[in-house]
């Protein structure tokens, strides 16, 4: 399974998510953070990287100039911020089980930048407001794991919208996503 699907691979999917032959595509609403273009020092060697260099980077503002212009698209760009540098994954492991007993030795590569978007949640939220608001669509289909779209989920559904939360794969749902859902799809990742 490939970690980041394609541009196209996405658009592909998210256009065609409606499972009833009746309904009609009203928009897709893409939320991602932009590309961050800072310059840091790395957590080791102090050595200065840009992370506009970065693959991370280019494949990032590759997708979003990709998706902007297809149909039924409409991009909502949030900040992406530089919050430090944290251990990776298997790295922390090593460290708790105790292979790693000198952190001394740790190097640039033991360690990932951590990002945190900033925005993109308020924007969900007035869009799924402003949709409810004026009855523009009878449904809202959620791909989101995220809690924090709760309370404008269930604005919507006062508002009388169903809500369709789609599952992917084994990424966790927060449970009152699920309990503020009127329908959850699970879809495998092999199917994305």
């Amino acid at each position: 399974m490939k970690l980041y699907p394609s541009a196209e691979e996405q658009y592909e999917f998210l256009v065609n998510i409606l499972t009833d032959e009746e309904e009609e595509l009203f928009r897709i609403f893409y939320y991602q953070g932009s590309p961050n273009k800072q310059e840091v020092e790395k957590p080791i060697s102090k050595d200065v990287m840009n992370f506009s260099n970065s693959d991370i980077h280019r494949f990032s503002t590759e997708m979003i100039e990709t998706l902007a212009v297809k149909d039924y698209i409409a991009m909502r760009l949030g900040e992406t911020q530089f919050r430090g540098w944290k251990l990776k994954a298997p790295v922390m492991q090593r460290i708790r089980n105790g292979d790693i007993k000198d952190t001394t030795q740790l190097t640039d590569y033991d360690f990932v930048p951590d990002f945190q978007q900033k925005g993109v949640d308020i924007k969900i939220g007035l869009d799924v407001a402003w949709l409810s608001n004026n009855s523009i669509v009878d449904r809202i289909y959620m791909i989101t794991g995220d809690a924090d779209f709760v309370p404008a989920l269930k604005h919507a559904r006062r508002e009388g919208i169903q809500i369709k939360l789609i599952k992917i794969g084994t990424k966790r749902v927060h449970e009152n996503l699920e309990k503020h859902s009127d329908y959850i799809v699970e879809i495998k990742n092999e199917d994305v």
